[in-house]
């Protein structure tokens, strides 16, 4: 679904495809770095929670508002995944 609508909006196939290389490649700008990092240490919080550097790195591109709602949207998109996958909601087309 988000793929689709990835390249729909003008996404390249490339960056999509090394989104899960994220840390390794040079495709993505500091600005995305820096927001790919504070969505996955929120999303994987059990781990160690968020890094005071992640956080400080958000800053400088984010205001306080923006983190709040960077980290908003990705509560609810990982209650809505854990949503999906417990009740085997198939994908659509």
């Amino acid at each position: 679904m988000h793929t689709r609508e990835a390249l729909k909006i003008g996404e390249t196939q490339q960056r999509l495809f090394l989104l899960s290389a994220w840390k390794e490649t040079n495709l993505f700008t500091d600005e995305e770095k820096a927001l790919m990092s504070l969505i996955e240490e929120v999303t994987l919080i059990h781990r160690s929670g968020v890094s005071d550097n992640t956080y400080k790195t958000a800053e400088i591109f984010f205001s306080p508002e923006k983190i709040s709602e960077i980290i908003m949207s990705t509560v609810l998109i990982n209650a809505w995944n854990r949503i999906a996958v417990s009740t085997h909601k198939p994908l659509g087309d």
